[in-house]
């Protein structure tokens, strides 16, 4: 049985070796020379976030944030299909009012202003298709690193909702703005090459994506925890001012409005509809 480096860190052991990982209901946290990798695990529902992931993610950023031997966190799905389908619709369709939306709108925004701040880079692992809120979830990472022909959208105007997880404010900030808004608004589907060519994506890799991925980081991991930690605190400190989280948390707000909505409600069983067919 290997040593879990989650369970190390529960117990408050010195875990410095490398190898380690623990899977949990929805997730399997990993550290190898300095990466330690987040991987949603839930394929038969396209790695898509429901409560229990965001627990777990919550808890992998303060075990990267505390453990000085943890240098770079990568975000990646199980499989090849999906990166992250957003937010599990079957379990977040049952939210109806906007103060029910709300309350799970903001959960995940705090989860994600934190991974944005996380004062250690950040790399989404772009694995297969991220779709609304796993664009969102890519979008709070420093870098992303995608497979060949992945394909990528900011759906969620589609279901007649924004947004709401921070994703359009973080999008704003990483892109120019007409490239952003017309991400936004078309609310269509990209490949990875495409995503590469408007600068959302940083790499795109045709096979063996992790080894790949830890090789490209090789030269960050050679580098010491402070001098990691120095440049990347320095790089997020403009979102750490009040007029940023301001901005941050009115989309939230505007988002939760908008799930109420009958529009919303009709065009996500409209969509579950389809899919179940």
């Amino acid at each position: 049985m290997r040593f879990s480096y989650l369970e190390g860190k529960k117990r408050d052991k010195a875990n410095k070796k490398d190898g380690h990982a623990i899977k949990g209901r929805g997730k399997m946290i990993e550290k190898q020379h300095g990466i330690v990798s987040f991987t949603i695990c839930r394929p038969e529902r396209r790695n898509a976030i429901d409560y229990a992931v965001m627990d777990e993610l919550e808890e992998a950023l303060t075990l990267v944030e505390q453990d000085d031997e943890a240098k770079v966190l990568v975000i990646t799905g199980e499989g090849e299909e999906a990166f992250c389908a957003g937010g599990d619709l079957q379990v977040f369709h049952q939210l109806k009012t906007k103060e029910e939306a709300h309350a799970m709108l903001a959960k995940m925004g705090n989860i994600l202003y934190r991974l944005l701040t996380l004062p250690k880079p950040t790399v989404a692992l772009i694995n297969g298709t991220a779709i609304g809120g796993g664009c969102e979830l890519a979008t709070a990472c420093d870098f992303r690193f995608a497979r060949a022909g992945a394909r990528l959208g900011f759906v969620q105007a589609n279901l007649a909702i924004t947004t709401g997880w921070g994703g359009a404010t973080m999008l704003f900030e990483k892109m120019p703005y007409n490239q952003a808004l017309d991400i936004l608004l078309r609310a269509k589907t990209m490949t990875a090459e495409e995503a590469v060519h408007i600068g959302f994506v940083h790499r795109v890799f045709p096979d063996s994506l992790r080894e790949r991925c830890e090789k490209e980081l090789r030269e960050y991991t050679n580098k010491s925890t402070a001098v990691l930690r120095a440049y990347k605190e320095a790089a997020v400190a403009r979102w750490k001012t009040e007029q940023f989280r301001q901005r941050f948390f009115a989309e939230i707000e505007r988002c939760a409005y908008l799930w109420e909505s009958e529009e919303h409600d009709q065009a996500v069983q409209s969509f579950l509809t389809k899919r179940n067919k």
